[in-house]
C-alpha cells in the first residue's frame, strides 16, 4: 500500500511508479549494454509477474523491454536436443512443433499451466526468474535436468534450474532454457493435488540403464529432486514395479520438507502414490 496525500492509502501499481527510463534493446549485445549501464535495472518480457512485483513496491530506475531482441525468441534443435528462447511465452512454446516432436510429454504438460491470458504473454524465462515457489516451470524443467544459459558482463554462464533458489550474478540475463531429448523416454507432470503437492519427473536412457529423476514442490516451497537408477529394468519393468519404485524415490524426501499445509510423511505417503500413478502410466 502507498500513502498519497491527494488520495490516501491506495494499492501500489503501475500508476504509483515514480519516472523511469525505458530502454529497447534490438539485439542482445545492446541489451547487455543496456543491463551494465543501467541504473537498478528491471528486465521487461511478458510483463505479467511485473506488473505483481509493482503491486509489492518494486520501483525500477530503468526498465529494459526484450520484447525487440530476436535471440530471446527462438526455439530450436541442437545436437542433443532443444534450445529455448527465455522469451518464447508459454503458448508458443508448448504448442512448437519441435517440442512436440522430441518431447510430447513435456509440451503437454506445459500447455496446462497458467490461464489463456497469460499464456499468451507470460515467458518460460519470466516464470523461472520471478523465483515464486507456486510457479511451475522450475519443478517442470527441474526434473528434465535442463539447463539454463545466462549473458551477464563478465561473460557466459551455465547454471542447472535449481541454482535459481540459491541466488545468481548481477545483472544476469537469461538467454535460453537447453533440454537435452535424445535419451528422454518418458516425461509427466501431476497437479492433481496442487497446491498441497505439484510433482513432475522424467525417465531417461543411460549408459547404465533407465534413470528416473523427479522433482517435488508445493506452494510454499521450492522443488526438491529425488533420483533412481534403475539398471536392468525396461519400461515394462517400472511401470510393474511402479509402487515399489516410487516409495523407494520418496523416501530421499528431506525432513525439513514440510510448510504450513504438509507435513514430510504426508508428502512421502501423497508423492509416492502420485509417482507410482505416473510410472505405471508409462505404458498405455
Amino acid at each position: 500500500m502507498q500513502n498519497l496525500a491527494s488520495a490516501g492509502l491506495l494499492p501500489t501499481s503501475a500508476r504509483t511508479l515514480a519516472p523511469f527510463k525505458l530502454r529497447q534493446p534490438q539485439s542482445l549485445v545492446q541489451a547487455l549494454g543496456a543491463l551494465k549501464g543501467a541504473e537498478q535495472p528491471v528486465l521487461l518480457a511478458g510483463g505479467t509477474d511485473l506488473v505483481a512485483a509493482f503491486n509489492e513496491g518494486l520501483q525500477p530506475r530503468e526498465l529494459i523491454c526484450l520484447a525487440g531482441v530476436p535471440e530471446l525468441h527462438r526455439v530450436e534443435a541442437f545436437g542433443q536436443g532443444l534450445r529455448i528462447g527465455a522469451a518464447v511465452n508459454h503458448a508458443q512454446g508448448s504448442t512448437h512443433a519441435l517440442l512436440g516432436e522430441q518431447a510430447p510429454g513435456l509440451a503437454q504438460a506445459w500447455a496446462r499451466i497458467a490461464n489463456p491470458r497469460i499464456r499468451f504473454t507470460g515467458t518460460l524465462g519470466g516464470n523461472l526468474m520471478a523465483r515464486r515457489t507456486r510457479y511451475e516451470a522450475s519443478l517442470m524443467l527441474a526434473c528434465a535436468g535442463v539447463q539454463l544459459e545466462f549473458a551477464t558482463p563478465q561473460g557466459a554462464l551455465e547454471l542447472p534450474v535449481l541454482a535459481l533458489w540459491q541466488g545468481l550474478p548481477e545483472r544476469a540475463l537469461l538467454v535460453a532454457l537447453r533440454l537435452e531429448t535424445a535419451s528422454l523416454l518418458g516425461y509427466f507432470h501431476d497437479r492433481s493435488l496442487r497446491p498441497l503437492l505439484n510433482l513432475a519427473g522424467a525417465l531417461r536412457q543411460s549408459a547404465a540403464g533407465l534413470h528416473l529423476r523427479c522433482a517435488v514442490a508445493t506452494e510454499y516451497l521450492a522443488p526438491v529432486v529425488l533420483e533412481l537408477d534403475l539398471p536392468g529394468l525396461d519400461v515394462r519393468a517400472v511401470a510393474a514395479s511402479a509402487q515399489a519404485l516410487a516409495q523407494e524415490a520418496f523416501a530421499q524426501l528431506p525432513a525439513a520438507f514440510a510448510d504450513a499445509s504438509i507435513t514430510p510423511a504426508y508428502a512421502r505417503a501423497a508423492g509416492s502414490a502420485l509417482l507410482a500413478r505416473q510410472l505405471k502410466g508409462l505404458i498405455p
